[in-house]
């Protein structure tokens, strides 16, 4: 079996073990599984941030790992290292976007190719792919898209003012109203150059405001491991508050605490006991000092220790003669008076 020690430290290995997997799992990386890490560089990223979404055709595909200064050709440029999830084939020639996600300033990481790659034509562990910046705008729509909204309208819009045109200038009363409609469009027109002006004047505010807002969605943004990681902090003191099991320790020292007069009766019984005997003992002492009882005589009275000292001294001379002689002790079994001889 492993010693205590053996245990608590197996046990703190994998505590932090499991906050390390916790921590990369929370930032969308999990490190259990191997990935693909691909570089791109950049003028400027725009506030982009780590564990920034990588996408393709809108499906994330991993996340951005890592983002640090580099020296290139002179010039100071971003390098972004994507971490790309391990089965995704990446052509050489891709194109890794920094996009605008929302009008809210939520930004991701889009690579675009024309076609898929199979073998030496993907993209291993360590290169670098071309890195490309696009605004809000260019995020949103693109120009083909542009170009298409603007068919749309023309198509639809164009009929419907063929149709007026053609009613109305068949009369005076047509010839009339189509004048009133050309004054309206002049009119709108005018209106409309005056908006953009006045579109054209604000365009540093709105952006500025924009991109105040985009800062803060990205504040929000960085802040999510940090808040995630208070959650998961009062949620672990809550599981092991719960395994204290603090009513079972409470209840627990509720009843030491209840028999604890028991105990202290018990311990002044006992010392009152102590303090009997040795009251008793105090007074066997000082009878042995005042000569009282055998004891006290023997300690006290000289006479007595000297006649005992010599009863047992002819008691071992009486041994020792029986064990010299033991013929002379013979008599006193026998019918014979035998005289006493005195021993020399």
């Amino acid at each position: 079996m492993f010693s205590n020690e053996t245990k608590i430290g197996l046990l703190v290995i994998i505590s932090l073990a499991l906050m390390i997997w916790g921590y990369k799992f929370i930032k969308g990386k999990n490190i259990l599984t191997s990935s693909t890490i691909l570089y791109a560089q950049y003028d400027e990223v725009d506030q982009l941030a780590t564990s920034t979404p990588v996408t393709i055709q809108g499906f994330q595909v991993g996340i951005v790992n890592q983002i640090s200064f580099e020296n290139v050709n002179g010039k100071q440029m971003v390098q972004v290292e994507l971490d790309i999830e391990k089965g995704v084939n990446i052509p050489k020639n891709a194109v890794a976007n920094i996009v605008s996600t929302s009008i809210m300033g939520g930004k991701a990481v889009s690579i675009e190719f024309d076609r898929p790659c199979s073998g030496a034509d993907c993209a291993g562990s360590g290169d670098m792919i071309k890195g490309v910046y696009k605004n809000i705008l260019s995020s949103m729509v693109t120009t083909d898209q542009l170009g298409g909204y603007m068919n749309e309208v023309q198509q639809n819009v164009g009929p419907i003012v063929d149709s007026l045109k053609a009613q109305f200038s068949g009369s005076e009363g047509g010839q009339q109203s189509m004048q009133d409609v050309q004054a309206i469009i002049a009119n709108l027109k005018s209106a409309t150059t005056s908006m953009d002006l006045l579109m054209r004047k604000s365009a540093g505010k709105i952006d500025g405001l924009l991109a105040n807002l985009e800062s803060i969605t990205n504040t929000i943004n960085s802040s999510q491991t940090d808040i995630k990681g208070i959650i998961s902090n009062a949620n672990s003191f809550s599981s092991k508050m719960n395994a204290l099991e603090l009513d079972k320790t409470l209840a627990k020292a509720n009843k030491a605490i209840d028999s604890t007069p028991v105990l202290m009766d018990k311990l002044q019984n006992t010392l009152g006991e102590a303090d009997k005997a040795a009251q008793e003992l105090s007074s066997l002492m000082q009878k042995m000092n005042n000569g009282e009882g055998t004891l006290g005589k023997l300690m006290n009275e000289d006479e007595l220790y000297t006649n005992l000292e010599e009863t047992l001294k002819n008691m071992d001379l009486l041994l020792e003669d029986l064990r010299l002689h033991p013929e002379r002790y013979r008599r006193i079994l026998s019918k014979k008076k035998i005289p006493y001889e005195a021993p020399n």
